[in-house]
């Protein structure tokens, strides 16, 4: 089975529907004229009676929400309870800190959704659960700063954006014996033919559909950068200093056209009299030339966004602003603004909501988004400062908040930063990239 069948699984069969036929009661000459005799009164009453007590089938999930709290060094796993999105059954706990994984900082899952690689930035390593029962089956020391780790398209190499090294790197990984060793090492510096000394290290990367990693350098915007890693020779083929393509943060392919978007983010300083800013960027990634060359995503601090899993949605969020646009892809046009991610809204960022990462349920009627809390462990703590650490619930299609969870009210030091969303269902269309 390829990557894109398995991660585009089709829906085999519809569910089961129960249809309730009410028989319709008219007078006695009525029911002479289709010669069929009037219901027995009693029988119609207990028809009646069993119609309003009837239970309703339960509510079955389709997919677990697996978010990472890196204050706490603790992974909680949900599934949904109910139809609305408001309710949340909290199906287990992982303590990556037991594993030497301090700050899990971000989640992907392999093709198949059977592995989970988490890139913990304090822990100086990458740990790959399996999902199933949430076994730890790998544990590989990626360097100072491991910031995203994530599967390649055909689950072969977990591939790894270390910030504290510089480096991209390579973990082989055989997912049959689950085996994962380090293989191979990128220093990204200004030896590379189109960087300068100003750019910083890799931070997050996705894939285009040449099968190629598209890797944003930061974490600054004024470290900003772009490289792109050709996997047949694990080497970068093509870059773009910080003065062309000022991206530092989000990496996402469309999911069917040779196009790649990227976001860049500042978060506003008042001390330093620094003015925030929130972009997106556009790549054609069969000419590697700029589409977009930086579009507003009306805030300050633009950081994770997601497709909804038909294509035709990019929503873009901004960290400090608590709120975000949605992109027509077709165009690359903002064809809708969301006013909030988290409920709290104040005008000081310390009396907000602070919206880092989303992803969106199968079906593509919810958004998960992450909250930070009230002591961030990354980013600019004037932008990165939440007041209910968790995750929100959006309903896609009023684009409204319907939930928050917040597993830790009381802890202090409770931060969530990646989530991933794994279907346990079948389901149409595309989810998590690579597609």
């Amino acid at each position: 089975m390829d990557r894109t069948t398995r991660r585009r699984f089709i829906v085999a069969g519809g569910g089961a529907a129960t249809v309730a036929i009410a028989g319709c009661i008219g007078d006695e000459a009525a029911q002479d004229d289709v010669g069929t005799p009037p219901p027995d009164s009693d029988d119609e009453a207990d028809d009646a009676v069993d119609d309003e007590t009837a239970t309703p089938e339960p509510y079955e999930a389709t997919h677990e929400i697996w978010a990472a709290d890196q204050g706490t060094d603790t992974i909680y796993i949900y599934e949904p309870a109910d139809e609305g999105g408001e309710e949340f059954d909290l199906l287990g706990e992982i303590d990556t800190a037991q594993d030497g994984g301090e700050v899990p900082h971000m989640i992907h899952f392999s093709s198949d959704y059977e592995y989970a690689a988490v890139a913990c930035t304090a822990g100086a390593r990458t740990l790959v659960y399996r999902t199933e029962d949430r076994e730890l089956v790998g544990n590989v020391e990626t360097g100072a700063g491991s910031h995203f780790a994530g599967f390649t398209p055909d689950d072969d190499a977990v591939v790894v954006d270390v910030i504290g090294e510089s480096e991209i790197v390579r973990v082989d990984a055989d997912l049959e014996a689950e085996t994962f060793e380090v293989d191979d090492r990128i220093e990204v510096g200004p030896e590379i033919d189109g960087l300068t000394e100003e750019e910083g290290a890799p931070i997050c990367h996705s894939y285009d559909h040449q099968g190629r990693s598209i890797h944003t350098l930061g974490p600054a915007h004024g470290d900003a950068g772009v490289v792109i890693v050709d996997h047949d020779d694990f080497a970068v083929v093509r870059a773009w200093p910080g003065d062309e393509l000022p991206t530092n943060c989000g990496t996402v392919p469309h999911p069917t056209e040779d196009k790649f978007y990227l976001t860049a983010g500042r978060p506003s300083d008042p001390e330093e009299d620094v003015e925030g800013l929130g972009e997106f960027y556009v790549l054609d990634t069969a000419d590697d030339e700029i589409l977009v060359d930086g579009m507003s995503t009306g805030g300050v601090d633009a950081h994770g966004f997601w497709f909804t899993p038909d294509g035709e949605e990019l929503w873009v969020l901004n960290r400090e602003t608590n709120d975000g646009v949605v992109v027509d892809p077709e165009t690359d046009d903002v064809v809708a603004e969301i006013e909030a991610f988290g409920p709290e809204d104040g005008e000081d960022p310390g009396d907000s909501d602070a919206p880092d990462i989303m992803w969106s349920s199968p079906e593509g009627d919810r958004m998960y988004v992450t909250l930070r809390g009230p002591n961030p462990v990354s980013g600019a703590p004037h932008a990165a400062t939440g007041v209910n650490p968790g995750f929100s619930v959006l309903d896609v299609e009023s684009r409204e908040i319907v939930h928050v969870e917040v597993p830790d009210p009381d802890d202090e030091d409770s931060d969530f930063h990646g989530i991933g969303v794994r279907p346990t269902e079948a389901f149409d269309g595309h989810t998590s990239p690579p597609y």
